[in-house]
């Protein structure tokens, strides 16, 4: 509470090559298999606000809301709509896990990284396992029963209640919108603004095409077209459809070709 809590509103969605927690309480594992509880955890940190209120009241906000919000809506919709909710696949994704998930011995540095540090301390944060390992496996339409079982092999924290609803949910929009009201993805320019990982990479965040191009960008508009018919409607979508359709017809023929390509060499990128 001493340490992090101050921070932790400032820096929930950094990512960094620096620190492997950074101000992130790290309780999860504790909560999970009830060694703490949350009403425990909650408790003390209003208890540490109010014995220090330079912490910024954001902060505190926004790590009860972590446990309050989203963990109780997390354990909701999983008694509501389990077991069928363990068999969705919204988008029909079939493409099996890369095996460099298992080791991190992949060219993408945000990859490497986020999956290194999972296998060397079974954690990542929030923004890691949504926004790097898990935008991946649904940008190359990994299967969500194989984004499961990785997410609940690697990680310490991960019992099936919490982690099927944030998998198939949040990260892989497979229940097509029960949880979440987009399918929660990007290009390589979210991840080069939230993180220090997009520095020293074998990849280029600012290129599309080519073999030095970040796998992420021709992915992300590749998932994009491939699924315009589930997709173009949401109101959430619009914007970034009417993006894509400013490209002329040869550019985004290259960009959905480059996209084949990485996805047909998946185990070498």
């Amino acid at each position: 509470m001493k340490e992090c809590l101050p921070y932790f509103g400032a820096y929930q969605d950094a990512m960094t090559t620096k620190g492997w927690s950074l101000f992130h309480s790290r309780l999860s594992f504790a909560m999970n298999v009830k060694l703490i509880s949350p009403q425990e955890v909650i408790q003390r940190t209003e208890e540490t606000w109010q014995e220090n209120q330079e912490i910024p009241l954001s902060a505190v906000e926004g790590f009860i809301r972590q446990i309050l919000g989203w963990r109780e809506y997390m354990r909701g919709i999983y008694w509501k709509f389990m077991p069928g909710y363990a068999k969705e696949n919204f988008f029909q994704n079939d493409r099996k896990l890369p095996g460099w998930f298992w080791s991190g011995k992949t060219k993408m540095k945000c990859l490497s990284h986020a999956i290194g540090q999972s296998l060397d301390y079974a954690y990542a944060h929030h923004i890691q396992r949504l926004m790097v390992t898990g935008n991946f496996a649904l940008l190359a339409g990994i299967h969500p029963d194989e984004v499961d079982q990785w997410y609940l092999g690697i990680y310490i924290d991960a019992v099936e209640w919490v982690e099927i609803t944030n998998t198939r949910g949040m990260s892989q929009f497979a229940d097509g919108g029960i949880v979440a009201t987009k399918p929660y993805v990007s290009s390589a320019n979210y991840l080069h603004k939230m993180s220090h990982y997009c520095s020293g990479c074998s990849y280029d965040h600012k290129k599309k095409l080519g073999e030095k191009a970040c796998p992420f960008n021709s992915l992300y508009w590749d998932f994009l077209e491939r699924n315009r018919g589930s997709l173009q409607k949401n109101p959430r979508m619009g914007m970034i459809y009417r993006v894509w359709d400013k490209n002329s017809a040869e550019n985004k023929k290259q960009i959905i070709e480059q996209a084949a390509s990485y996805l047909e060499r998946i185990e070498e990128l």
